[in-house]
């Protein structure tokens, strides 16, 4: 549902940080991720975001693409029992047009119960003026062939779901081992981890939720700048009914959200990562955790010129992806134009490789790369702009998948 409230903060986010900090420096390509990035995303990974873009369609410049990843690390072997989106959570896209910390619209996304391997769950989208359509899940299948994406579109919106090749590119061991030595040795961080440049997500699959709608649908006080984040929710009460099956009741409770890449995963500490998930972007700009991520910059050798352009701007603004919708996006893929996407303020697209640039940030404008460039297979170049599924048997060395390179 998209809904309005009043704001006074002020605008910006981690995005908006990274992106200023890099208009100086030689913007490298961009990735950030959120695979299960706390002890109780361990044990749900139903409502565990991976990762969060939203960007103009290289298409038609006039449309927004929000694109949302949970439930990671899917196996293609498996994926039929694995894509389920659950009934229980409340799927959310966060909007903020006023420019503050305060979201001021939601696109909610909840799904009917899976009834098995031949028909496809019903996803109801909730929109603006309490407008709401309903859209068949793609199902996902065990062959060689992977399905066609459906795409629904009502109400000027465009919606997709279902199981895709995980969009997300980064050497995930090697970046956690980095983030590591920098608690084992404050201040002097190994970055000869990132030598290996493997990446961790390939040959996995992930569900997505896809959407595409007008700019001005978004567009509020703040003008051409909007903030998005995601957010998923289940309400208080959970319990298991006799016949097995979990209900919900009660208010909506946030489980995870994402919005900046790399914060929560690089910089929360362990301790209160779970407490960071279930908080909201005005806590942020309130200071809540701003101690703990000066500590973390600071860990990996972050000096303070640019802990200023990091730390400060996520602490206060909150942990916000900004798209300015002047800020042309265009070529294949999802677009790749030199002067569009993360560094220039045009959200985040699918290509963008965001670990390095965020990552160079920290490393205090020194380039630092993991050696990880780029998705293992290439997007499409219409919406929903992910790539097909890994199927079970895919050609190449490997028979059984592609997890292994």
């Amino acid at each position: 549902m998209i809904c309005y409230r009043n704001k006074n903060v002020a605008l910006a986010a981690l995005a908006l940080s990274v992106a200023l900090a890099l208009q100086l420096m030689p913007p490298p390509r961009v990735g950030a991720s959120d695979h299960i990035d706390s002890p109780t995303l361990a044990d749900d990974q139903g409502a565990d975001l991976n990762d969060l873009w939203a960007f103009l369609d290289p298409n038609d410049n006039s449309k927004v693409v929000l694109i949302m990843s949970i439930n990671p690390f899917k196996l293609s072997s498996e994926i039929i029992g694995q894509a389920i989106f659950s009934h229980n959570i409340r799927y959310r896209f966060e909007i903020e047009n006023t420019g503050d910390a305060k979201p001021d619209q939601f696109i909610d996304v909840r799904f009917a119960r899976g009834l098995g391997r031949e028909m496809p769950q019903t996803a109801t989208i909730e929109l603006l003026n309490n407008k709401k359509f309903d859209a068949p899940v793609t199902i996902a299948l065990q062959g060689d062939t992977p399905p066609e994406p459906v795409i629904t579109t009502k109400e000027g919106v465009s919606f997709f779901a279902g199981a895709v090749d995980d969009p997300f590119f980064l050497d995930n061991t090697a970046a956690n081992r980095w983030v590591l030595s920098s608690i084992r040795n404050p201040g002097n961080p190994d970055k000869s981890v990132f030598k290996r440049g493997r990446d961790t997500y390939a040959g996995f699959n992930a569900l997505v939720i896809a959407l595409s709608l007008p700019a001005e649908m978004m567009r509020g006080k703040a003008g051409n700048m909007i903030g998005i984040n995601t957010v998923t929710q289940r309400q208080r009460n959970q319990r298991v009914e006799d016949n097995g099956q979990v209900m919900g009741s009660g208010d909506w409770i946030t489980v995870d959200r994402d919005g900046g890449p790399l914060v929560n995963n690089g910089l929360v500490p362990p301790l209160r990562k779970d407490e960071y998930n279930a908080a909201s972007t005005e806590d942020d700009a309130k200071g809540k955790f701003e101690a703990d991520l000066v500590k973390s910059l600071k860990n990996l050798g972050t000096d303070d010129k640019h802990i200023a352009m990091l730390a400060e701007m996520a602490v206060k603004k909150g942990d916000i992806l900004r798209l300015d919708l002047t800020v042309k996006n265009s070529g294949p893929q999802g677009g790749n134009n030199p002067n569009g996407g993360f560094g220039k303020m045009g959200g985040r697209r699918l290509v963008d490789d965001v670990f390095d640039m965020v990552a160079t940030v920290i490393n205090n404008g020194v380039p630092l790369s993991d050696n990880v460039n780029a998705n293992e297979v290439p997007f499409r170049n219409q919406f929903p702009f992910v790539a097909e599924p890994i199927q079970p048997s895919p050609p190449g060395k490997n028979p059984d998948d592609r997890t292994r390179l």
